[in-house]
């Protein structure tokens, strides 16, 4: 604000404004920065250290389970019914941009492999809020509608309150992100678990139901 009582020999001149091409190129440059750190916050949870075979929790026994049909009828798959098979778990939800990517990946697996009796698959879908809240009423219209709006024949499961993925998470096989995948082995071990997706990750699932099938 202006100072009558201020002389113009007691006021210093302004500096002179930049060049608008120095404060486009600095403006540029921030906004380039700053999306070069979301970019790796985003994919920091995603695509973290520890994937696939290399995860930490890889070697570790598969804790109880127990998953409810939620596309047809049918019994709760338990432990116990996953033994002697190749089994991929796979936790994904319908408000998922990454999970609704990875899901014809997903559901062609099952198809490949539908006719092995060694192969179980439990595709589970889950709720966008806390795991505690998820009950199969809630989740079956928005399952069942995205994958008819896929196209996809695929079985979905629900987590009942989550039970499953807090068992998971006790023993360092689930960090709450989506998707999730566990491939386990016939004896019951985990072999390889992926955190997020990322386009190839299906072809390193695959190779790794094939090499277990295969033994």
């Amino acid at each position: 604000m202006y100072d009558p009582d201020t002389t113009d020999d007691a006021m210093e001149p302004d500096s002179p404004p930049p060049p608008r091409s120095a404060l486009r190129f600095w403006l540029l440059f921030a906004v380039a920065a700053g999306l070069g750190l979301l970019l790796l916050s985003l994919q920091r949870p995603l695509r973290g250290v520890g994937m696939g075979r290399s995860h930490p929790a890889v070697g570790k026994r598969l804790p109880p389970v127990r998953l409810t049909p939620l596309t047809f009828d049918g019994e709760p798959v338990t432990s116990a019914e996953l033994e002697d098979h190749v089994a991929v778990i796979n936790f994904w939800g319908t408000w998922c941009p990454p999970c609704r990517a990875e899901l014809p990946h997903v559901a062609e697996l099952g198809q490949r492999y539908a006719g092995d009796d060694r192969f179980r698959l439990l595709a589970v879908s889950c709720g966008g809020g806390p795991p505690s809240e998820d009950e199969p009423g809630d989740l079956r219209g928005p399952t069942a509608a995205l994958l008819d709006q896929q196209g996809l024949s695929l079985a979905a499961y629900a987590d009942r309150a989550g039970q499953t993925r807090d068992r998971l998470a006790e023993a360092g096989l689930f960090e709450h992100s989506y998707p999730t995948t566990l491939v386990v082995d016939p004896q019951g071990m985990v072999r390889g678990v992926w955190v997020g997706y990322g386009p190839g990750d299906e072809r390193h699932v695959e190779a790794l139901v094939a090499e277990l099938l295969a033994k």
